[in-house]
Formats: structure tokens, C-alpha cells, sequence
């Protein structure tokens, strides 16, 4: 399995699909990027403290924990056919069939582990960034590229 290494000031732009050799992933600078999911399918992009609505002593409506990353400000580049993440939206609730998106709804921040690589000037997002959960402002943390 060989992996797409993407390193030094780069701007992609324009239909793009990347791919690693052989089922690898697309990485900068060794740290894969994050592509778009959906809730229910695969592994969750990562995980951020739940919802506390209602307010205690109520149970929360939706207390799962996991966060996917559906739609990406810039999707036209993709890495094996799933749009790379640069900035959008997530979300966050307990995984299950169902809509594209969990119970609270999120945004995913401008990378912060990635300066050099773009998507028409907009850095792709990476293992490692953050999101917001917007009902809270709590931090969604990525630990997992969506990557197959």
C-alpha cells in the first residue's frame, strides 16, 4: 500500500481526484487529510463532549459523543472520490441510519496542522484539527481522515 505524499507550498484547483497506490492515503507532510462521511458509515471523523440539552437534570435529547464531517466548504478536489475537507460542516450525535447529518449541527475550523497544501487558497484540513459544536462552542477534535 502506497501512500500520496503532498508537501511544500502546493494550490490545487480545478476536478481533481488523488489517490494512493494501491489503496493508500493522501497525506501532507505525512499526516492524511480529512475527507467527507457520513453518520452511520465507517468510523466517525472524531469526538467532542455532548450536548447538555435539555439542561440538566434531563437527560440529554442526543448524548453521543461522535463527530462526522459531511460537506466541505471547497469539494473539488477529492482523495478516492471523497471530497477533501477545507473547512465545513459537521456534527455531532449517536451514529445509525438515518440523515447525512447526527442531532448538532457543527462547523469544522481553518487547519491549523496544515499551512502549505490548498484547495483553490484554502488549506486542506488534516488529522489533528478542530471543529466547533455550535449549541455548546465545545472543541470537536479529528483523529480519523475519513479515508478508506
Amino acid at each position: 500500500m502506497g501512500d500520496l505524499v503532498l508537501s511544500g507550498r502546493l494550490d490545487l484547483s480545478g476536478r481533481l481526484d488523488l489517490s494512493g497506490d494501491a489503496g493508500g492515503k493522501v497525506l501532507v507532510g505525512g499526516v492524511p487529510v480529512l475527507v467527507e462521511g457520513q453518520r452511520g458509515t465507517g468510523t466517525a471523523h472524531g469526538m467532542a463532549p455532548p450536548v447538555p440539552l435539555p439542561p440538566p437534570p434531563a437527560t440529554p435529547t442526543d448524548p453521543g459523543k461522535d463527530v462526522w464531517i459531511f460537506r466541505s466548504f471547497n469539494a473539488t478536489v477529492t482523495a478516492g472520490g471523497k471530497a477533501i475537507v477545507t473547512q465545513g460542516l459537521c456534527a455531532e450525535g449517536n451514529p445509525g441510519p438515518g440523515p447525512v447529518t447526527a442531532t448538532w449541527p457543527g462547523m469544522v475550523q481553518a487547519s491549523i496542522g496544515n499551512p502549505t497544501v490548498t484547495v483553490n487558497g484554502v488549506p486542506a484540513n488534516v488529522v489533528g484539527d478542530l471543529g466547533t459544536i455550535l449549541p455548546t462552542g465545545a472543541p470537536a477534535t479529528f483523529s480519523e481522515s475519513g479515508q478508506g
